[in-house]
């Protein structure tokens, strides 16, 4: 009985050899088939635990077979980097990342090099870079980071806000071209184009003045105050450079800028405001506030017919010659710049009936004052230059040392009358004509 059962267990296992055989050999190629991706990645993880702890970790981490060869790889020897891809870069990146087909390519991009800005695995930085933007940027591109006064967001390392970091339709990688970049963030360049008078610079582009990353001088201006603006205007420069009077704004550090917009305005030659709001801004004291009657170009708002605006060759800028001295020997090229304007037969005929009003029937009066070749009279003693309380800006008072002599000048129907401290009392008219008229004498200092 016993024997028969022992014969019979044989007879069973004889059987099933061939299937435990083969269960056998199952289990042994499963060890060297390797684990299950759940399994493969925990044994990755063991070892490279840290790459999954950073601050923002590369996606396909998550499944190391995504962009490596299977695990069924030999672990790397000492002196290799990394398991073997299963694409070389960039072709490996392409199926997730989108193609790079524009016009202008990124050089890192154009070559292949992915890497060499983003870390594959993870980073502390946003978009896995290998360091911060700015450092980044700066390992390649260095010569943008230093300027005494760099373009703020190049202060802030924020490249991305002008430039594309893979690719882009345009030059340099903007992410817009021309001004609409600029405009993106300085608004008030949106408006310009409506202005009345728009800089020609500004058809150039913006960094046809001003460098885009950084520059030596405020405003991320190549140079500084007006030199910027010769560049182009050398025309003003030559007047500048020549004149013996310059304007001192123009030499000034903020220079053209404190009387003209650089880029555009409602005005004419690109000015901050009206001419004669420019120049009152800084030169209140010229005109009276008592003035009513105003000089010409003061009334119509203008003081470049008598001043150079940037420089000249005479005092006060004048555009032409005007004496200082009260008391002048008169010659026919004296006043030259009055004469600009002025016919010169208001003081060079004897008589007149239309050369001037200020005569005694046909006396002119303007020729007895100034037309006197030892010791003629400015128009300056008896006129306001720029304007007055009295009709033809005749002055009230004017200037002789330190003593303010009053004209006390009143107005008829058919003349006047004054009464300044050098004579007395003395009356014209053009219709009536007939009181006995003196010749001025000298002026003499009273005790």
């Amino acid at each position: 009985m016993l024997d028969t059962r022992a014969s019979s267990r044989r007879d069973l296992l004889h059987r099933a050899a061939p299937s435990l055989l083969w269960l056998v050999w199952l289990t042994t190629m499963a060890g060297f088939l390797g684990p299950q991706p759940a399994a493969a990645q925990e044994s990755c993880a063991s070892c490279h635990a840290a790459l999954l702890k950073i601050a923002n970790v590369h996606a396909p981490t998550e499944d190391c077979s995504t962009c490596h060869e299977s695990t069924a790889t030999p672990h790397p020897q000492p002196g290799q980097k990394t398991f073997k891809l299963t694409q070389t870069v960039p072709e490996l990146c392409a199926p997730c990342h989108d193609a790079f087909g524009k016009s202008v390519v990124h050089a890192p991009v154009k070559e292949g090099s992915c890497t060499t800005c983003h870390d594959p695995h993870g980073s502390e930085q946003a978009k896995l870079l290998t360091a911060a933007p700015k450092e980044l940027c700066s390992s390649c591109h260095a010569e943008v980071a230093e300027s005494k006064y760099p373009h703020g967001p190049v202060s802030a390392g924020d490249c991305l806000l002008c430039h594309d970091a893979h690719q882009s339709e345009g030059k340099a990688l903007l992410v817009r071209q021309g001004d609409a970049l600029c405009a993106g963030c300085h608004l008030d360049a949106q408006g310009f184009s409506k202005a009345k008078s728009v800089h020609a610079a500004l058809e150039a582009g913006c960094t046809s003045c001003h460098s885009p990353h950084g520059a030596a001088n405020p405003k991320l201006l190549a140079v500084s105050g007006s030199e910027q603006c010769f560049q182009c205007h050398d025309e003003v420069a030559a007047k500048v450079a020549k004149a013996s009077v310059p304007h001192a704004p123009v030499k000034a550090d903020q220079g053209c800028v404190t009387c003209h917009s650089p880029h555009a305005s409602d005005n004419p030659k690109l000015l901050l405001k009206a001419e004669g709001e420019v120049c009152l801004g800084c030169h209140k004291a010229v005109l009276p506030k008592a003035a009513t009657v105003l000089h010409g170009p003061v009334k119509d708002g203008q003081c470049t017919p008598c001043h150079a605006p940037h420089g000249g060759e005479h005092a006060k800028l004048l555009v032409a010659e005007f004496p200082k001295p009260p008391y002048v020997p008169y010659t026919a090229t004296q006043y030259a710049l009055c004469f600009s304007c002025h016919d010169r037969a208001l003081v060079q005929d004897r008589q007149t009936s239309v050369a001037t009003g200020f005569r005694d029937g046909e006396k002119n009066l303007h020729f007895l004052h100034v037309n006197n070749e030892q010791k003629g009279r400015s128009c300056r003693l008896c006129h306001e230059i720029h304007g007055g309380p009295n009709p033809s800006l005749i002055a009230s008072s004017v200037p002789f040392g330190k003593w303010s002599l009053p004209l006390n000048f009143v107005k008829t129907g058919g003349g006047g009358s004054c009464a300044p401290g050098c004579h007395r009392a003395y009356s014209y008219d053009r219709e009536n004509p007939g009181r006995k008229l003196e010749v001025p004498g000298p002026v003499r200092k009273r005790n």
